[in-house]
């Protein structure tokens, strides 16, 4: 509430300038709260900025939703590499499970798919007689080649075709029946050519086996296609014949998967005609995606290492208003990138969790140990733990071409004690001695950041810290509950000063009535000396 005062009517003071010189000290502490309430947001924001290059590092590594780059999965470490030696007969892909080793592959014939057509089945070839997409069922009829459509009492018929019932009226456009028919569960593809006058039906599966139809309305005899005893029309599909090392087998597609390994028979396939299959590992895929952990693991452990030892300064507190408006922007930015720095140095959340993490990736995974397959941490002191590959790579190329299940062990290796926060001591233990590094180091960060609740009612260490968006931890954490506390003695402090500024402006108050008063009995001493000299 803005009061208007009107101050030194009797003194000649400026006395509103003087109770905003004396509140000027007062409003001090209140300054110190606001920058202690800065300080605090700051280290919150920058916790949060930690917590989701957290998230993010764990959701690319160690997520089962990203299979590719998933260091807890075969997925990703155990690639292999396929290769035709004739890619007319067919072309092969590998998964992790594909055995290494030569495998000789033969096509007696590919898959097929059923389907019946008929051209000509109009009454002539003229252009006029011709269906049209916009000519309705009733004119249809009257244009096929081999005899009318039936239609029910209602001007309907109901057409069966592979057990899916479809309804055509007689004013159904022969567009809209060819749509119904697409879109509905026959799962067949339906089409119609005015250029040749071809009618074509084609199952959308290869396979085994015939398109049927119970040919409600005489719709295909009346379209010059023949319905069999069992509604079977047209030609029937077929099954993919092969051959593997020798033993014969079928698919009904002409791609399939069998040991690992993903054929694909193409079109014009060379039958009777031997192709020879080659595994083996895929070193370069594997390297990549282990350099490519490496790179990130580096990047991650840096970003918050260079927060847990930047250099804090504590002659360059938070500005306030009063000194922002007598600085420049560029002034104000480079004092307050000062006044941000080292707000989380030797945080001891953050350095427990990089400690843990060393640990995890240094210790044996049963006789295994990551040195044996050239990876180990920089002899500098300064890089805190950064993972090196030796030789240039060189020897974990080695490890991958020699023993590739080796090197995924390393990293997949599981326990069969399930991940939770609630597990005692001695199954984490377990756990963490049966695990592999990708495992140890997903627990790790998942109990730093999980949003789930342990028996306790405790989230991760970092949210129960900072908290993060999207989880109810954003407004209950550790630094809002301090942030709330400063917040509560700004407050107080604020009617502290109320209530100093209103006792300032009594007492020049009760100061300009004191002179207002003595100032008046002068005036009337004087009147009264002025009278009696007049009187002699």
């Amino acid at each position: 509430m803005s009061i208007l005062r009107i101050g030194g009517i009797a003194s000649g003071l400026d006395t509103n300038q003087m109770v905003k010189d004396l509140m000027r000290a007062e409003r001090m502490r209140v300054d110190k709260l606001y920058q202690e309430r800065q300080i605090l947001e700051w280290q919150r924001n920058q916790f949060r900025d930690i917590t989701n290059s957290v998230r993010s590092f764990r959701d690319k590594y160690f997520n089962f939703l990203n299979p590719p780059t998933n260091m807890m999965s075969s997925t990703a470490l155990q690639k292999m590499t396929a290769v035709s030696s004739n890619t007319s007969v067919v072309t092969v892909s590998a998964t992790a499970s594909a055995m290494i080793g030569d495998t000789t592959f033969e096509v007696a014939q590919r898959a097929t798919a059923a389907t019946a057509s008929q051209q000509g089945i109009t009454v002539n070839h003229g252009s006029g007689d011709r269906l049209s997409l916009s000519d309705d069922m009733g004119t249809i009829s009257t244009k096929l080649l081999a005899g009318d459509l039936v239609f029910d009492a209602n001007d309907q018929f109901t057409l069966t075709i592979n057990s899916t019932a479809i309804v055509v009226n007689k004013t159904d456009t022969w567009g809209d029946v060819l749509s119904n028919i697409r879109n509905s569960a026959a799962d067949v593809h339906i089409s119609y050519s005015a250029f040749s006058d071809t009618f074509t039906i084609t199952a959308r599966e290869t396979g085994a086996g015939f398109i049927t139809t119970d040919d409600g309305g005489s719709f295909f005899t009346a379209l010059g296609i023949s319905v069999g005893t069992n509604g079977e029309i047209g030609t029937a599909g077929q099954d993919a014949a092969f051959s593997i090392n020798g033993f014969a087998g079928t698919r009904s597609t002409n791609s399939f998967t069998i040991d690992g390994l993903t054929y694909t028979i193409p079109p014009g396939a060379a039958t009777a005609t031997p192709a020879t299959i080659t595994t083996t590992a895929d070193v370069d895929g594997v390297y990549t995606t282990i350099e490519s952990f490496i790179n990130d693991y580096n990047s991650f452990i840096d970003e918050i290492n260079s927060k847990l030892q930047e250099e804090r300064f504590r002659d360059f507190p938070p500005l306030t208003d009063e000194q922002k408006e007598a600085m420049s922007e560029s002034d104000i930015a480079r004092w307050e990138e000062k006044a941000q720095s080292g707000l989380l140095r030797r945080e001891s959340s953050l350095e427990n969790m990089l400690q843990n993490m060393r640990t995890a990736i240094f210790d044996m995974v049963g006789t295994l140990h990551l040195t044996e397959i050239g990876i180990e941490t920089s002899k500098n002191f300064k890089e805190r733990g950064k993972l090196i590959l030796v030789n240039g790579g060189d020897i974990l190329r080695q490890a991958i071409d020699a023993n590739p299940d080796k090197v995924a062990e390393l990293f997949t290796r599981s326990s069969n004690i399930a991940y939770s926060p609630d597990l005692t001591s001695a199954q984490r233990t377990q756990r963490y001695q049966e695990s592999g590094l990708a495992h140890r180091l997903s627990d790790i960060l998942n109990d730093n950041i999980r949003t789930t609740r342990n028996s306790a009612g405790r989230k991760g260490i970092l949210l129960e810290r900072a908290g993060i968006e999207g989880d109810i931890t954003q407004f209950n954490n550790f630094f809002n509950r301090q942030i709330d506390t400063v917040n509560s003695r700004i407050n107080r402090m604020h009617e502290i000063l109320y209530r100093r500024e209103e006792q300032y402006h009594r007492q020049f108050l009760a100061m300009e009535r004191a002179l207002q008063q003595l100032h008046a009995q002068g005036d009337w001493l004087l009147m009264q000396l002025n009278q009696g000299w007049g009187g002699n």
